[in-house]
């Protein structure tokens, strides 16, 4: 068994949650309302392929709000490409990864949870991205009067590759 085997069981752990989200969305009825929590669960989704090691994820973009990223989701497109960079320097997650547009452009970050899964394999050498781009984008100008902050998910295509 590999030496990364209790982090990767943690990832998939993180893909499952995202699945089973996904799958929740079909339970729930379009009257049932929980801001933050219960938005959108048909975008997210997990999903793993042991044979070849792919991984996809869907998940929602964090920290929309802040840094001018509300206004760079203004101009995002769905299918447009994200680059998912390693950013260990950042003061609230050593662990975290920033989403960036092509023009380099910061939209927000991967969920700390799945960054804290990620990291490690990443850093290792053996979670490797694959490519990544949004899947879905509702900028803040289109929502609701109420809502806070733009709705932004990134499918990220990646694969498992285990190293001894």
């Amino acid at each position: 068994m590999s030496q990364y085997a209790e982090a990767i069981q943690k990832l998939l752990a993180e893909a499952d949650a995202l699945h089973a989200r996904n799958l929740s969305a079909a339970e729930i009825g379009p009257d049932y309302y929980e801001p933050g929590s219960m938005e959108y669960l048909d975008q997210s989704d997990g999903i793993y392929h042991p044979e070849s090691g792919q991984l996809i994820l869907r998940y929602e973009a964090r920290g929309t709000r802040y840094d001018g990223r509300t206004e760079q989701i203004e101009k995002v497109k769905l299918g447009d490409p994200i680059r998912v960079v390693r950013d260990p320097g950042n003061e609230f997650n050593a662990n975290n990864f920033t989403m960036l547009t092509e023009k380099g452009h910061n939209v927000g970050h991967v969920p700390a949870v799945l960054c804290n899964a990620m990291a490690p394999l990443y850093d290792a050498g053996v979670l490797h991205f694959e490519g990544a781009k949004v899947s879905f984008v509702e900028p803040l100008s289109k929502r609701s009067r109420h809502a806070k902050q733009a709705m932004l998910f990134v499918e990220l295509r990646a694969r498992l590759t285990e190293t001894e």
